[in-house]
């Protein structure tokens, strides 16, 4: 009488087919013909072969191998974001293995790496501005004075003499009536840069020291 091992290798799969790991079947202690007792979504097979960046599909007759980048950390060309890979497979279309350097550079197909927007200066700048924080009204008139000589009522005049409708109204208010400055807001910059002729590194100099007062 033949003789069964009571158990055999199978290979595990998952619902897709895609191969888990080895597990046992055991004989059936009803048959006495060498019937084992396959688990679920078990299969009688070779253990694949373990390739990197790979995972074993069974197709019925033999494995297949596809590509497979869970895990692995991969960016949106869109966003610059994280994304999650969930499935095997080829990687999107829609994302890359290099990260983004920063919010200043988007994704060239050209390229085919992260360029600097055509924009990133204007953008740093204005991220410069909004991140620079508020000053007291006694801050900036003081600074002001102090460095150009120009006290409330002379910045005022400035402003009448350089500028003329909603803007000069505009301006005009925020210096007379404003409790605090920022240089995110629109007009005050244009009123520094375009009536006080200051550059950014001078406007950036004057508002540092200004916070000292």
């Amino acid at each position: 009488m033949e003789i069964y091992a009571q158990t055999i290798p199978v290979c595990q799969l998952d619902e897709n087919n895609y191969f888990v790991g080895m597990t046992t079947a055991d004989l059936d202690p009803l048959e006495n013909n060498g019937h084992y007792l396959i688990p679920r979504l078990c299969i009688q097979a070779e253990e694949p072969v373990s390739k990197k960046g790979f995972i074993a599909q069974w197709t019925g007759d033999n494995w297949q191998y596809i590509e497979d980048h869970r895990g692995e950390t991969v960016y949106s060309k869109e966003t610059g974001e994280v994304v999650a890979i969930d499935e095997p497979g080829v990687l999107p279309a829609t994302v890359t293995t290099m990260p983004c350097p920063d919010i200043y550079h988007q994704w060239s197909e050209k390229a085919n790496s992260w360029v600097e927007k055509a924009d990133a200066a204007q953008l740093r700048l204005q991220n410069k501005r909004s991140t620079a924080g508020t000053l007291s009204r006694m801050q900036m008139l003081s600074q002001l004075e102090i460095s150009l000589g120009k006290n409330k009522q002379a910045l005022v005049e400035a402003a009448e003499n350089a500028m003329s409708g909603i803007e000069l109204i505009k301006i005009r208010n925020y210096i007379v009536e404003t409790q605090s400055f920022s240089l995110d807001n629109h007009n005050w910059w244009k009123f520094l840069t375009d009536v006080l002729l200051l550059n950014e590194k001078q406007i950036f100099d004057l508002w540092n020291d200004a916070i000292h007062i």
